[in-house]
């Protein structure tokens, strides 16, 4: 970020007696400033000689200062103004919502949440049916070996609260 001269001192006059600089720029604004306070002390005479040399040096240096810095300040300001309002224009696009409700469906993070909610019964449903398989292979098993289909194990005969039919029904996919 370049500070130009303009931006401290703009549409500077100079009076033909050299007694009033006028500009429009940062640095001239805080100038007039320092400028009326610093007469208003010579006047009353509390400050004189030297000493009003070395104060308006000290004061010329610390209003240059803190121009510069105002400039940098309020370039900094500027630049985070843009960033908020970019970031207004991109979680609009995400949640298609202005205000602090859920997002709608059709956004991106709408789309994300669906999916996410899809791949939580996706997983749900896989499990189910990983515990399926088991139970068939111990079914099979079992009327393979004993020759028949009913064993002390509830969940792999035909009957019964939680019975194969319960778990077929169970590892059905989730809508």
């Amino acid at each position: 970020m370049t500070i130009s001269i303009s931006d401290l001192t703009s549409n500077v006059k100079v009076s033909e007696n050299f007694k009033e600089i006028n500009g429009d720029g940062v640095f001239d604004h805080l100038m007039s400033t320092v400028n009326t306070h610093l007469n208003a002390q010579f006047e009353l005479g509390r400050i004189t000689g030297t000493d009003y040399a070395n104060v308006y040096l000290g004061a010329l240096q610390a209003t240059v200062q803190q121009a510069v810095a105002f400039l940098l300040g309020m370039s900094k300001t500027n630049a985070e103004n843009s960033l908020l309002f970019q970031k207004e224009i991109t979680e609009y696009a995400q949640t298609l919502k202005e205000t602090k409700e859920a997002p709608d469906a059709n956004s991106v993070m709408g789309s994300q949440i669906e999916l996410q909610n899809k791949q939580a019964k996706s997983f749900l449903w896989y499990a189910q049916n990983k515990h399926l398989n088991t139970l068939a292979n111990m079914w099979n098993i079992n009327t393979s070996t004993a020759g028949v289909a009913s064993t002390g194990i509830t969940a792999i005969n035909a009957t019964g609260t939680g019975n194969m039919n319960d778990q077929i029904a169970a590892a059905k996919p989730v809508e």
